[in-house]
């Protein structure tokens, strides 16, 4: 058993062969015969429905918790948490979570931890869904910039496991935002000033939503002057070359990131990603239990 809590101690080879189970959207049923615990202490469609009816797949029973029903609730320590899934039978703990604490997870020995989105520090299982669906639209090349990521990159763990896997495989991305909302940590980045510069430099974007609930008290955005710079309206779009591939790993806040008259053109492929969910969330049951 081994945990899947972001790509660091992961190397290109295997990635790769990640990367390459998820697009093939392979999703057979199995008999794993184990126990999992799905803990999404943040609110989650397709994520847990995904790892959910991938469980279901390959037999894996699962069962849910939250620290809303949990003992954390009356002081309990994290270390006998977990003591008690591994007491109980639970082999594989999937967790979503605000907190940033990864690193305690990766002490654990007698269970293996999936992250399923972590404060904003990783969301692994999501970097697969969207550099397969990058690939399976033929976006990765050493000509250009794979994709440029749109909007709230500071507060996104979509962006930061999704920036940490390509710069594994060899690749910068590209960002286009406000300056407020730019990560601290700029390595290996493109960082793009017009709309222009994305078109001429990206094979495809990925809209991400403003992070509301992650702002801090001494963060502000002037969401009127971010619509008017960073949305991806259809004159926005019209402007991108034809080939052009719009990304949102959604859910997707319409009139922020994205004007309605954009949302339905043909470039924009949230309905791709949405194909590779469950088998990217296959590839990680397998993956922990050392079948990959």
């Amino acid at each position: 058993m081994r945990h899947l809590l972001d790509f660091q101690d992961i190397n290109k080879n295997r990635l790769e062969n990640l990367i390459e189970r998820t697009r093939s959207l392979e999703v057979k049923p199995e008999n794993l015969d184990c126990m999992a615990l799905l803990k999404f202490d943040e609110p989650s469609t397709r994520t847990r429905l995904s790892f959910a009816v991938a469980a279901e797949k390959l037999g894996i029973k699962t069962f849910e918790s939250s620290d809303v029903i949990s003992a954390k609730q009356k002081g309990e320590i994290l270390k006998h948490e977990v003591e008690t899934y591994v007491s109980m039978g639970i082999e594989i703990l999937v967790l979503r979570t605000k907190e940033n604490n990864i690193d305690d997870y990766r002490e654990f020995e007698d269970i293996a931890v999936i992250s399923a989105g972590f404060g904003n520090k990783s969301h692994p299982t999501q970097a697969l869904v969207d550099i397969s669906t990058l690939y399976s639209l033929n976006k990765i090349n050493e000509k250009r910039t794979p994709v440029t990521y749109v909007g709230d990159v500071k507060h996104s763990r979509v962006f930061e496991s999704g920036r940490q896997l390509l710069n594994l495989l060899g690749f910068k991305v590209g960002v286009f935002t406000d300056k407020n909302l730019l990560p601290d940590n700029k390595n290996n980045l493109e960082i793009y000033e017009s709309w222009d510069e994305v078109f001429e430099n990206s094979n495809a974007i990925e809209l991400l939503r403003v992070q509301k609930e992650r702002l801090q008290d001494n963060e502000e955005i002037n969401f009127a002057e971010y619509i008017n710079n960073y949305q991806l309206t259809k004159d926005v779009l019209n402007k991108s070359q034809s080939d052009m591939a719009i990304l949102h790993p959604m859910p997707i806040n319409i009139g922020i990131e994205i004007s309605e008259d954009a949302i339905e053109d043909s470039k924009i492929k949230y309905k791709d990603q949405l194909s590779h969910a469950i088998p990217s969330r296959i590839v990680a049951f397998k993956y922990v239990r050392d079948e990959i």
